[in-house]
């Protein structure tokens, strides 16, 4: 279909726009298939995601929007260290309600802590974290990769300093939020949501 599209094309029977509407069309699909296909992975295998790949998500987190163009808000701290990780996942362990412990970064190799100035009193820093969150999750799941938003450690971790110390966050920011990062247990593909958010038309 694309050569006999060409031909036409050479012949003066079709508009160049034709091919850059299928072009547009295309890249569109492919972007909801990447969105469908993003989840929350809460099993990781012990592959490590290649410098490569952890450099494409990584600027994409850096290039998310940021609420006033204010970039020295937010500061990215990536997490490679197996005794870093180690001493972390120790102190920060969780529990289920049957009492069993949960590793609380679900056995990621990579994780990547966002931290922010303030938070001032609206509280725009989680929205900053959060947009490159967003970012960086839906790049690690076009390149094969799982991830999982974190959120229900770092209150622990927050109140210990030793560990913090370990992170090497410059002074004046604090861990809102963080992206574990890695191969998952589970196949990566489209599938449709559990839910969907209500809309309403004015």
């Amino acid at each position: 279909m694309e050569a006999a599209g060409w031909i036409l094309l050479r012949l003066g029977f079709l508009p160049f726009r034709f091919f850059r509407q299928r072009k547009v069309i295309k890249m569109s699909e492919e972007f909801m298939n990447v969105i469908r296909s993003r989840c929350s992975t809460r099993a990781f295998t012990q592959g490590m995601v290649s410098e490569e790949d952890l450099e494409q998500i990584i600027e994409a987190g850096r290039t998310a929007p940021i609420a006033g163009a204010d970039y020295r808000m937010s500061h990215m701290t990536v997490l490679r260290d197996p005794e870093i990780l180690a001493k972390i996942r120790e102190g920060c362990m969780l529990k289920r309600k049957d009492g069993t412990a949960v590793d609380p970064m679900y056995g990621a190799q990579t994780i990547i802590f966002l931290s922010a100035t303030g938070p001032s009193e609206d509280c725009i820093e989680y929205c900053n974290v959060a947009c490159a969150i967003e970012n960086m999750a839906l790049t690690a799941t076009s390149l094969g990769l799982g991830s999982v938003y974190l959120w229900g450690f770092l209150k622990k971790l927050r109140k210990q300093p030793d560990l913090i110390d370990l992170l090497q966050i410059p002074e004046g920011y604090t861990i809102l939020s963080a992206l574990a990062v890695g191969y998952s247990k589970d196949p990566i593909q489209p599938h449709e949501p559990k839910g969907r958010i209500a809309v309403n038309y004015v």
